[in-house]
């Protein structure tokens, strides 16, 4: 074999060695793997490691959040959703009712909407439109709530978000999404790590919930607008018979710590409620307070 015929030879061999080695760097590249959601909670690898992390402080903020924008297109009432805080999966019913959002009411609806569904991320992100026509303007005292579900049972029924409705003909802005009833919902959490002990520390006081409830909480992967898998369970917080959570949780045995965009979630339902059989959230999954953990 000719010098030349070397050469080239070895220019190929190297070539196809330096491809090789790229083409495996970015297989191997974190960018490539796509986010977990809440739904794949107990087959995703949590996202902790032996960092620096030791403690942090969170400020826990009702959910859902976000906007809806209403229109009024061929004598239908449209409503562009754009809200984050939710089940992930969960089908709702929407409907316009009399009241307002401290105190919608209850029976026939007004306007009704098709059901929706939030996606895995817990976010609902659609335009509907309402099944009635003819109409010429937005119902006067009446709100636009999403309920729990889609389910025919009273508590299904309860409506988790609000939207007060302007009278008359629909504005040009989107229109916050309110919390429901007259109580605020707020808190605030400490979340510490020893690493000589390998256990975390999470003491939360929260007001404003149902009294004497039960709530499952966690600490997840992800942020409160795009929820991800669950990092270290809780368990259940009571309120006591003011609605407060005033509670510290010890979790040992956790020999990794927290790095990344992690959150702290509280549930509408405790922990028997908020997964169905097959390991899916159910409309008890619904956050009621969350707020991201600074690492």
């Amino acid at each position: 074999m000719s010098t030349a015929i070397r050469r080239a030879t070895f220019a190929v061999i190297a070539i196809a060695t330096a491809l090789a080695a790229t083409a495996c760097s970015s297989s191997s590249s974190p960018s490539a793997a796509a986010a977990a959601s809440p739904l794949a909670a107990d087959s995703a690898s949590p996202s902790v490691s032996k960092g620096a992390f030791s403690s942090a402080k969170v400020a826990v903020k009702a959910q859902p959040v976000g906007t809806v924008k209403l229109g009024l297109p061929g004598g239908k009432v449209s409503a562009a959703f754009d809200i984050t805080g939710l089940a992930p999966g969960i089908k709702h019913a929407v409907d316009i009712v009399p009241g307002s959002c401290a105190r919608p009411q209850s029976g026939s609806a007004l306007v009704s909407f098709p059901t929706v569904t939030d996606d895995d991320f817990g976010n609902l992100k659609t335009t509907v439109q309402s099944t009635q026509s003819g109409l010429r303007g937005l119902p006067d005292n009446a709100v636009l709530v999403v309920r729990l579900s889609d389910g025919d049972s009273q508590q299904q029924k309860e409506p988790i978000a609000c939207v007060p409705l302007p009278s008359g003909m629909p504005g040009n802005s989107p229109v916050k999404v309110q919390p429901v009833g007259s109580t605020k919902r707020e808190g605030d959490a400490t979340v510490a790590y020893n690493a000589a002990t390998k256990t975390y520390t999470v003491k939360v006081k929260a007001t404003g919930l149902a009294p004497n409830s039960r709530h499952a909480a966690h600490l997840h992967q992800g942020t409160c607008t795009k929820q991800g898998p669950v990092l270290v369970m809780l368990g259940d917080l009571t309120a006591d018979g003011q609605g407060v959570i005033d509670q510290t949780v010890k979790v040992p045995n956790q020999s990794a710590q927290l790095t990344g965009a992690t959150y702290l979630n509280i549930h509408l339902g405790d922990g028997s409620q908020i997964l169905s059989k097959d390991k899916k959230p159910t409309p008890m999954f619904q956050p009621i307070l969350c707020g991201p953990v600074t690492t």
